[in-house]
C-alpha cells in the first residue's frame, strides 16, 4: 500500500490556509500575515501537526521563482519611462542608504559582513503585496504620491534579484572578511553578466518565436506548458551556473516583458504563483520558532521599533531632498516605513544557508511580522493626514499616466469591427489597449505601433493586467461566440460598475446579453439590414421625379 502520509500534511497546510487566511484578510491585515500564522499554527511552535519541512521546502521555492517571473513581466520600458528618473533616483537612494544603515548596525552588533549584506538587503523592502492594493482602492496609482510609492517598490523589486544572487553567492561564507566578500560579489557579478547575456540572446531569438508557434496551435494547455517551460527552464540554467533558481525567473520575465503575450503568460502563472508562493509563506511560518522570539521581548520591539521609525526618517528625508514636499516626504515614509514580505524570503533563504545565526534570523522575522501587522494602522494615519492637507489627488499629465489613471478604453477583438473602433478612437485622442487571440494579427499590428497584446478576454487576470477595474471603457469587438458573454460575467462579479459595449449577431443575444448587465449591445444583423435599406431608400429617393419635372 502507497505511503500517503504526505497527503496528510497538504491537508493540514490547506485547512488552516483556508481557516487564517480569510480570517487575517477580514481584518484588513493581508493574506501574507494569514499564511504566515497558518504555519505557525501547524507547526513545531503551534499545534505541531507537522515537525517535518524540508520536503516541503524544496517545493514552496517554486512560489518565489513564480513570484519574480511575474515581477519581470511587469518591467516594461513604458512602465519605467512613466516614472521618470527622479522616482528611480530616490528608490535607489532608499535602497542603499536604509541597506547601509541597517548593515552597519549589523556589523556593529558583532555579526559578519555577509550577515550585514543580508540583513540590509531584507531590511531595505517594503510590502508590495499591502501597499499597492491599498493606492489602487483609493484611485491614487496615478497620482504623483502614488507614483513616486510605486517607482521605490519598483526598485526594491528589481533589487530582489541580486540579493538572492548574493545569498546563492555566499553560501557556506558567513565568514568571509570585507575584502573577501567584496571579491565574492565581483566574481557573480562576472558570472551573472555572463549568463544575462546568453539568456537574453537565446531568449530574443528562440523564446518568442516558440510563443508565437505554440499561440498559432490554439491550444490553452500547451501555452501553459510553454509558459511553465520559460519560467522553469530559464531558473534551471542559471541555477546550474551557480546563480539563484529564482534569478533566472526574473531574466524569464523580463524577456517576456516586452512581447505581446505577457498579459496571457501572467494569467496563466497566476494559478501556481499563488498557491506555491502561499505555500513557501506557509513554511517560513512553519520555521518561525516563537519560544525563541518571546525569550527575547526587547530586541524584538527595538529591532521593529527601529524599522518602523529609523526606516520611515530615511524614506522622508530623501524624498524631501529629491523635490517632494515636507508633509509629503512624511506620507510617504509612513507609508514604505514597513518590512515586506521579500524580507521573510531573504531572512528565510539567509537562515537556510547559514548565512544568519538561527537566534537572530527568528528575530528579524518576528519583527518583520509585528510591521506588517501595524501597517494597516500606518495606513489610515497617511491617509488621514493626505486628506487633512488635501494633498493626494494631485494628477499627472500625459498618456502614458492616462492610462494608469483609468481614462483608457480596452477594445477586444483586432478584426475589421474592431480596427474601425481603434482607429476612431485613435482619431479622438482616446487611449486605448487592444487585445486579440490571433498571434499573427498581434504581431503584424505590434508592429505597426498599435497598442495590442495576446491573450483571452475571458480571462479575469488578463483583464486585471490591462487595469480593466479602472478603464473608462470595455468594447468587445470580436465576433467569437461566447466572448461577450465571458467578458460580461467577469464585469458582472469583479467590474461591476465597469461599463462594456458588445456585439451581438442576433436579436436574441442581445437580449441575452442585456440580461446579463451590459450597458449597450449592438446587434449586427439589424444594423447591417438598416444599413441596406437605408441605401435602398436614398438611392429610390435620388431617382424619383422632381415636382414640376418632364419625364
Amino acid at each position: 500500500m502507497p505511503d500517503t502520509r504526505y497527503l496528510v500534511d497538504v491537508l493540514l497546510l490547506l485547512a488552516a490556509a483556508v481557516i487564517c487566511v480569510p480570517i487575517f484578510q477580514r481584518l484588513r491585515l493581508g493574506p501574507v500575515l494569514g499564511y504566515l500564522a497558518a504555519g505557525i499554527l501547524v507547526g513545531p511552535s503551534g499545534l505541531g501537526l507537522i515537525g517535518e519541512i524540508e520536503a516541503l521546502r524544496a517545493l514552496a521555492e517554486l512560489g518565489v521563482v513564480f513570484l519574480l517571473f511575474t515581477i519581470g513581466l511587469e518591467l516594461t520600458f513604458e512602465k519605467l519611462r512613466g516614472f521618470g528618473s527622479a522616482k528611480f533616483l530616490l528608490g535607489g537612494a532608499q535602497v542603499a542608504v536604509t541597506a547601509a544603515a541597517a548593515g552597519a548596525i549589523t556589523l556593529a552588533l558583532g555579526h559578519s559582513y555577509a550577515a550585514a549584506a543580508v540583513v540590509g538587503g531584507a531590511v531595505a523592502m517594503s510590502s508590495t503585496a499591502i501597499v499597492v492594493p491599498l493606492l489602487a482602492s483609493q484611485a491614487r496609482l496615478a497620482t504623483e504620491f502614488g507614483q513616486a510609492a510605486l517607482a521605490v517598490l519598483l526598485v526594491q523589486d528589481l533589487v530582489m534579484a541580486p540579493l538572492l544572487v548574493l545569498i546563492e553567492t555566499l553560501r557556506g561564507s558567513a565568514d568571509a572578511s570585507g575584502p573577501e566578500l567584496v571579491t565574492a560579489l565581483g566574481l557573480a557579478g562576472l558570472k551573472a553578466i555572463a549568463a544575462v547575456g546568453v539568456i537574453v540572446i537565446v531568449g530574443r531569438f528562440v523564446l518568442q518565436p516558440l510563443f508565437r508557434m505554440v499561440a498559432e496551435a490554439k491550444s490553452p494547455e500547451l501555452f501553459v506548458g510553454m509558459a511553465l517551460l520559460a519560467a522553469l527552464g530559464t531558473s534551471w540554467l542559471t541555477e546550474h551556473v551557480g546563480l539563484s533558481l529564482a534569478f533566472g525567473a526574473f531574466l524569464a520575465g523580463i524577456l517576456l516583458a516586452e512581447t505581446e503575450f505577457r498579459h496571457q503568460v501572467a494569467a496563466d502563472i497566476e494559478p501556481f504563483r499563488g498557491i506555491l508562493l502561499g505555500l513557501f509563506f506557509i513554511t517560513v511560518g512553519m520555521a518561525i520558532d516563537l519560544p525563541t522570539a518571546a525569550s527575547h521581548p526587547g530586541a524584538v520591539l527595538a529591532v521593529t521599533a527601529g524599522l518602523l521609525l529609523g526606516k520611515s526618517a530615511i524614506i522622508a528625508v530623501l524624498a524631501r531632498i529629491f523635490g517632494h514636499g515636507g508633509w509629503d516626504s512624511v506620507r510617504l515614509g509612513l507609508l514604505l516605513g514597513q518590512g515586506g514580505e521579500f524580507a521573510f524570503v531573504l531572512i528565510g533563504l539567509a537562515a537556510a544557508t547559514q548565512l544568519l545565526p538561527e537566534t537572530f534570523a527568528q528575530i528579524l522575522l518576528a519583527a518583520v511580522g509585528v510591521t506588517l501587522v501595524a501597517m494597516p494602522f500606518l495606513a489610515i494615519l497617511e491617509e488621514r493626514l493626505g486628506r487633512w492637507l488635501d494633498l493626494s489627488y494631485v494628477r499627472l499629465d500625459g498618456a502614458d499616466v492616462r492610462l494608469a489613471a483609468g481614462d483608457h478604453v480596452i477594445v477586444i477583438g483586432q478584426g475589421e469591427v474592431g480596427r474601425i473602433v481603434t482607429r476612431i478612437l485613435k482619431a479622438s485622442d482616446i487611449p486605448y489597449l487592444s487585445l486579440d487571440q490571433s498571434a499573427g494579427v498581434v504581431k503584424a499590428l505590434r508592429r505597426a505601433g498599435e497598442p495590442i497584446y495576446f491573450g483571452d478576454a475571458t480571462d479575469m487576470h488578463i483583464l486585471h493586467g490591462l487595469r480593466a477595474h479602472h478603464a473608462r471603457a470595455i468594447i468587445v469587438a470580436a465576433s467569437t461566440p461566447g466572448t461577450a458573454e465571458g467578458v460580461a460575467a467577469i464585469c458582472r462579479h469583479t467590474f461591476p460598475d465597469q461599463k462594456l459595449i458588445v456585439r451581438g449577431p442576433t436579436e436574441q443575444a442581445v437580449l441575452d446579453l442585456r440580461k446579463l448587465g451590459v450597458t449597450a449591445a449592438v446587434q449586427e444583423s439589424t444594423e447591417i439590414g438598416l444599413r441596406l435599406v437605408g441605401a435602398l431608400l436614398e438611392d429610390q429617393e435620388n431617382d424619383a421625379p422632381r415636382v414640376g419635372e418632364i419625364s
